[in-house]
């Protein structure tokens, strides 16, 4: 006889993200890479009117979360140096607006070892 689960009945549910909550933390791939790597100059304007006052030694993407709303949010920790990271918050509109990636918020002052989570502009 055949068993059929209801979406939460069995263990493979557990991994399923909530819709609105952030999935694990991956590699980034090479379209999330091209996505950040357009975001730079813009990264680094922000970074910098923020009081930060260096350059981007580095810009490869280490870790990334996504998060599904109307669109992609994209919780991205980008290595600027052997030793630093930022945390950039992308939103990816969805395909039919036919809009780009938007740097929403930008964490500066992150170690490698530092997870990266959700966090709007007004989060320390």
């Amino acid at each position: 006889t055949r068993r059929f689960f209801r979406s939460c009945d069995h263990l493979p549910c557990i991994a399923m993200a909530l819709a609105g909550g952030t999935g694990e933390s991956k590699p980034a791939d090479a379209e999330i890479q091209a996505m950040v790597d357009e975001l730079r100059s813009t990264a680094q304007q922000r970074a910098q009117a923020k009081g930060w006052n260096g350059v981007f030694e580095r810009w490869e993407v280490k870790d990334v979360k996504t998060q599904v709303v109307a669109g992609t949010n994209y919780f991205v920790k980008v290595a600027i140096s052997d030793k630093e990271c930022v945390h950039l918050r992308i939103f990816k509109p969805l395909p039919h607006t036919r809009k780009p990636a938007e740097l929403h918020s930008l964490k500066l002052g992150q170690d490698h070892a530092t997870e990266v989570t959700y966090f709007a502009d007004s989060d320390p």
